[in-house]
């Protein structure tokens, strides 16, 4: 139950205008459309584009996916706004070996509070393994409310072998390159996609909506590991470094399997 999207585990049948109404009329009214288009595809969802095919009473559904394979970050209107973000990561991995580096990234929306972002950071250091991880920028009234920034000295501690991108990072480009071998998301639809479309493993940071629903039915299609589960939740460091290490240790054999 607490896996469900919010918007559905608060609903109630006398409160009329809750969000779950809004989502629900938003769906039936797709139902109604001439033609549905989706960032998924038949070998991955076939059936249940046939469900909604046989639900819409016509073939006018699509899977045109992934996206993210048709010009990379700019097919997922993901244009970089500014040249100098992701200051020279992918340069930054061409120095790695292949399959060597962990790609840590929450999506365009989610931050983390204070003391998630320490917790990250402490087990990214002590995993001792090559990592990116993008942070969004927070205001002063952000912070104010407890989401926190990178740690202090902590750039400085693992600058071997660890790349901190402030602001906008190619993300697709980043997840399809050789050095690449493990995405520590939060599991939302796009970077999942993307994620599996690169050939890299999953390590799982489910928060919200529907990213537990979606995670399960990865589960069952691909190679993951959960590292942490909730919005609040704040993983042990030592536990999340130990799952980054050993998750990451068998990488590179794989990798080079499904690239070849």
């Amino acid at each position: 139950m607490e896996h469900l999207p919010s918007g559905f585990r608060v609903y109630r049948e006398s409160e009329p205008n809750t969000e779950f109404l809004w989502v629900r009329d938003g769906f039936l009214a797709n139902t109604r459309s001439w033609g549905s288009i989706f960032n998924s595809f038949d070998g991955l969802e076939g059936e249940y584009l046939d469900h909604l095919r046989k639900e819409m009473g016509h073939g006018r559904v699509w899977g045109v996916g992934p996206l993210s394979l048709v010009g990379g970050d700019e097919a997922m209107g993901r244009v970089n706004p500014d040249q100098n973000s992701g200051g020279g990561v992918l340069s930054w991995l061409d120095g790695c070996p292949d399959g060597s580096v962990v790609y840590v990234c929450f999506g365009s929306q989610k931050l983390l509070k204070r003391d998630q972002m320490e917790a990250l950071a402490s087990g990214l250091e002590r995993s001792g393994i090559r990592f990116v991880w993008v942070v969004k920028s927070v205001s002063a009234q952000q912070m104010a409310d407890g989401y926190g920034v990178i740690p202090d000295g902590f750039e400085d501690r693992v600058s071997e072998r660890g790349m901190v991108v402030k602001g906008w990072a190619p993300q697709v480009s980043i997840l399809s390159h050789r050095a690449v071998g493990g995405f520590l998301s939060h599991c939302g639809w796009n970077s999942l996609l993307e994620g599996v479309v690169a050939g890299v493993m999953i390590l799982a940071w489910p928060m919200e909506a529907d990213q537990f629903v979606m995670l399960d039915f990865w589960w069952r299609t691909w190679e993951r590991s959960r590292v942490c589960e909730g919005a609040d939740s704040v993983p042990d460091s030592v536990e999340l470094a130990r799952t980054i290490a050993e998750s990451m240790s068998g990488i590179l054999p794989k990798r080079l399997k499904q690239r070849s």
